[in-house]
């Protein structure tokens, strides 16, 4: 009388062998050291050096975004851009760095540094009430964020509009009560495993 041990071992060994088979044919170099990837921050929130202008709500300020526009007349500041008054979380002192009218459009640009081979360029952060972002010139997002919404600024930037000498500009309009704008920029930078 067979068990049922007994039957199952032909195909126990029958599996087994073509899965030994199946590892011997695999070339040695199928698995390739896998690379990490380490998020890097360009430009912090709370950063300092920011030039900005504050502008009646829709006045025209012709290329502000673009890369060789001259804005040394304007004064510098450090984020966060706001308003010291009832509104979202981030009115207090502790956030806001530099004075943002209520009812009133800013314009802000920073230079950041970019290494040639980083990947995923993100542009992150909260504005009360709404902003256009550009890098490098071009607009990249227009965030809709109504009251301080968290994260409401998101993007990653097309690779093909970086460079290694950036200029992150930003247009942030208010509707009024409060003001608030906060960015970053972060990257991916693939290191060996």
């Amino acid at each position: 009388m067979l068990t049922n041990s007994s039957r199952l071992l032909p195909t126990v060994l029958a599996a087994s062998s073509l899965l030994a088979a199946a590892g011997m044919s695999a070339p040695a170099s199928a698995s390739p050291a896998r690379a990490r990837q380490t998020v890097v921050t360009a430009l912090g929130f709370n950063s300092t050096d920011w030039r900005y202008l504050q502008v009646p709500p829709a006045a025209d300020q012709p290329l502000f975004y673009r890369r060789h526009f001259d804005d040394s007349g304007w004064p510098t500041g450090q984020e966060g851009f706001g308003t010291v008054t009832a509104g979202c979380a981030w009115n207090n002192p502790a956030n806001v760095k530099t004075p943002w009218a209520v009812n009133t459009d800013i314009l802000v640009r920073h230079w950041v540094h970019i290494p040639r081979d980083a990947q995923q360029v993100r542009i992150e952060g909260t504005v009360d009430n709404d902003a256009q972002v550009f890098f490098n010139g071009e607009l990249v997002q227009t965030a809709k964020s109504g009251n301080c919404v968290a994260g409401a600024i998101n993007v990653v930037v097309p690779a093909n509009v970086l460079d290694c000498c950036n200029v992150l500009a930003i247009r942030g309009h208010d509707y009024g009560r409060s003001t608030y704008l906060n960015v970053r920029v972060t990257y991916v930078k693939p290191t060996a495993a």
